[in-house]
């Protein structure tokens, strides 16, 4: 949408006119305080005072300033002041109010709209400094002349890779153009600049018609730059000098101007005196944006503003943007030295044109292309800090798994598990203790265990985990050691017990009286939350659930020679296993290898993530992971537990004695995992830590080993595809937003099924909710976009 705003002066009365959009329009009439053009008289002496010198006007055109022993600085920045002052205050009247609240509206749209074409008569009112009226945040006020009488053409696509330049070095009279050939050579990469200028001893006519062939040049130009002296002149559409006593009027290059046009010429620069009957007559022609000093300007002002001009170029600012930067730095950062320059400069811009940008090549412009806004690395930057709070992090993945859940359920997708479950949980609860008159269960009474480990040998359970710690010695420990060694010596049971870190940072191991290492081992009770306890490179014991898959695979291999539970052993357990796994699989056992920590999870525990950690699958219903029998039961009536767990022996069953039902058992359990709460149809209970051991034994038994892919890599991987469809569609998308918005929801969800199934076929889980939120917003912009057209 197009902000036009024409400002007519009459007699003693301004009539302001602002129109947009679709034929709408409003007007102000406004008395013009006589004194405004008196305080820009006296603030233009003040200013022609201090730059008395290597002005680029016409020789003898900007007229004497008597050279006094005056602080011309001091007086020129009181008559800025003034000036200012008084300007502000009469566009502040209440007359222009509904006006100037139109522009703030204006203000709140996106950025090609924030731009205001202002257009002046007679030329006196141009001259005063419009571009310093503010009402909204970064928007740009370019002006437009009064007459247009011919049409822009229609914009090619700018010129990739290096901009054409044509540099006219005019008359240099009192001035050197030394800097600004450095600045334009500076940028060599950026800019193919040709030179044509005045020669010593080449006449004006010559000298005319090279310029002129030199504007037409079949190849064409990007740019035109003038450097040298020039004035206003209004029959003539302004001049310039070319050389000593030597001008051309703007007339006379106008067939030249529409050649160079016609091949592509998008932009006139003008670094010299009185540029606005240049700036209008070009524009008028039909030159899209020309670039001009309002005022005579001092030799070095004019340098540094084609520096920091061209520096903002080469950084692939549009002209507006680089001519505002550039009047912003004079402004903040050069004022002491060259006070007011930065109200000299003004752009003049057909009101149908694109503002002039250099275009990258190569990787340049696929770099710039992909380039981030401010508001995608806002969205970027706080996505990934969302994606890495660990609570949050937490929260998503139990709600993801409980999605996963539902979808297994309603597909009838249950994860393939040997049948019946090869995991038996045998749990101690109040009953056991009642029955048993056990008063404290801490620790475990020792006579329980020893009844409970004959009895799972009579049942011919080859591999007992006692997931308990026998660290603390007991009267009964003997008990209980008659029974494990009667069990290894009679039926080559494996016996995992327990150990664990204390917060000393002290394993608590098996009391020697309890347990020799040579023919049992000990495993890392240890529960990461809701994670696999991963085979790590370190000393440490491994986890208890992998001992148990690693006794249960041992125990039914037929294979002779492998290493099994002897009192007779002279080595340990352990080591006797791990001298197998070296000699028979090359140092891993034969679990996946998604079960050994990886380099991956290990770095990302410095910043508390678990980057590739498999998880603790509870979309999986427990009835497939394990069974479970109380420990009174078991000891009662064995055989009619058999029958209720409808299995012969538990030969092939994974046993697992574990505490659960009993008060004391709450510091080896947490909180019940939502997608638990949904296959039991309670939201009420506790998950213990042998529930928790029977899943991660499970996974390590079947393969069966999610792994997520982190938040914040899916966060990263949707801003990328996110601008990828930005840069391939971001413009239909804001032609059609109701459309986009439904082909979005429709991916959205395409991609929650792809994720849904994935997890099941692939064992990979993939977020959704963020990486979703993320490309969405990345698509806001567009949609805002239209929606500031519409209004």
């Amino acid at each position: 949408m197009t902000y036009r705003l024409t400002i007519h002066k009459i007699d003693q009365s301004c009539l302001f006119e602002l129109a947009w959009g679709k034929g709408q329009r409003l007007t102000a009439s406004l008395t013009f305080p006589a004194q405004l053009l008196e305080l820009y008289e006296t603030w233009r002496r003040a200013y022609l005072g201090y730059y008395n010198q290597s002005l680029r006007g016409r020789v003898g055109a900007v007229g004497h300033v008597a050279a006094l022993a005056v602080d011309w600085h001091s007086q020129l920045v009181q008559a800025e002041a003034r000036l200012l002052s008084e300007f502000h205050t009469w566009l502040k009247h209440s007359d222009l109010y509904d006006l100037r609240e139109e522009l703030r509206r204006m203000a709140q749209m996106s950025a090609e709209n924030r731009v205001l074409f202002l257009t002046c008569t007679p030329l006196e009112l141009s001259r005063l400094p419009w571009e310093t009226w503010e009402f909204g945040p970064q928007v740009q006020i370019v002006r437009s002349p009064a007459t247009i009488q011919s049409e822009t053409l229609n914009r090619k696509e700018f010129r990739r890779g290096k901009a054409r330049v044509l540099a006219i070095l005019g008359d240099d009279t009192g001035l050197d153009f030394a800097d600004e050939q450095r600045a334009l050579n500076g940028q060599k990469s950026f800019l193919d600049v040709h030179y044509v200028g005045w020669q010593p001893g080449e006449n004006a006519a010559a000298l005319k018609q090279r310029i002129c062939l030199a504007i037409a040049d079949p190849q064409g130009w990007d740019v035109l730059f003038f450097a040298g002296h020039s004035n206003e002149a209004v029959l003539l559409d302004g001049q310039i000098s070319i050389a000593p006593f030597t001008a051309i009027a703007i007339k006379e290059l106008s067939p030249y101007l529409h050649k160079a046009q016609q091949r592509g010429l998008q932009f006139a620069l003008f670094n010299s005196c009185s540029g606005l009957d240049i700036a209008q007559g070009l524009v008028s022609l039909g030159l899209s944006q020309v670039a001009v000093m309002r005022e005579p300007i001092h030799n070095e002002v004019a340098q540094v503003f084609l520096v920091q001009l061209v520096q903002r170029l080469a950084r692939y600012q549009t002209v507006q943007e680089a001519l505002q930067g550039t009047c912003q730095f004079f402004k903040l950062e050069q004022n002491l030295t060259y006070p007011s320059a930065y109200l000299v400069p003004s752009l003049f811009r057909h009101p149908e044109s694109v503002p002039y940008q250099l275009q990258p090549a190569g990787w340049r412009k696929t770099l710039r292309r992909w380039q981030p806004t401010l508001w995608e690395m806002a969205v970027v930057g706080a996505m990934v800090v969302v994606s890495l709070l660990p609570p949050l992090q937490d929260w998503l993945l139990s709600q993801r798994v409980l999605a996963q859940a539902v979808y297994r359920d309603v597909t009838a997708q249950i994860a393939p598990t040997p049948t019946p479950s090869p995991i038996l949980l045998v749990r101690i609860d109040d009953r056991t203790l009642q029955e048993r008159r056990i008063l404290s269960p801490s620790p475990i009474d020792r006579t329980l265990l020893a009844d409970l480990v004959t009895q799972l040998g009579d049942l011919d359970a080859e591999v007992v985990g006692i997931d308990y710690l026998l660290d603390r010695p007991t009267e009964n420990d003997a008990l209980l050691r008659q029974a494990l060694e009667q069990g290894v010596e009679q039926d080559q049971q494996w016996f995992v017990l327990a150990t664990k870190r204390n917060d000393p940072g002290e394993w608590l191991t098996v009391h020697p009286g309890v347990a020799a290492n040579t023919w049992s081992l000990e495993g890392d009770i240890r529960v990461p939350w809701w994670h696999v306890q991963l085979r790590g490179w370190s000393e440490r014991p491994l986890p208890f659930s992998y001992q148990l898959a690693i006794a249960h695979h041992l125990s039914q291999d037929s294979t002779p020679n492998l290493p099994y539970p002897d009192l007779q052993n002279q080595k340990s357990l352990q080591s006797l296993v791990e001298s197998h796994w070296e000699a028979a699989y090359k140092g891993e056992p034969p679990i996946s290898r998604r079960a050994n920590l990886n380099m991956v999870t290990n770095l990302s525990r410095w910043f508390y993530q678990r980057w590739l950690h498999p998880i603790l699958d509870f979309s999986i219903p427990p009835a497939q992971v394990y069974q479970t029998i109380p420990a009174w039961q078991l000891l009662q009536d064995p055989d009619q537990a058999l029958q209720e767990l409808k299995l012969p022996n538990l030969q092939e069953q994974v046993v697992i004695i574990m505490a659960g039902g009993y008060d004391e058992v709450e510091e080896d359990s947490w909180a019940l995992p939502a997608a638990v709460a949904y296959w039991r149809g309670d939201s009420v209970g506790i998950l213990s830590g042998g529930e928790a051991h029977a899943y991660m034994a499970h996974h390590f038994l079947t393969g069966h080993l999610v792994m997520p892919v982190p938040d914040v890599w899916m966060v990263l991987a949707a801003a990328v595809g996110g601008k990828a469809i930005a840069l391939g569609l971001g413009h239909r998308m804001g032609r059609y937003p109701v459309r986009s918005l439904g082909i979005f929801a429709g991916a959205t969800a395409g991609y929650g099924l792809l994720c849904l199934q994935l997890y099941v076929s692939g064992l990979i889980l993939l977020p959704w909710l963020l990486p979703s939120v993320t490309t969405g917003l990345y698509f806001l912009p567009f949609l805002r976009k239209h929606h500031g057209k519409s209004a």
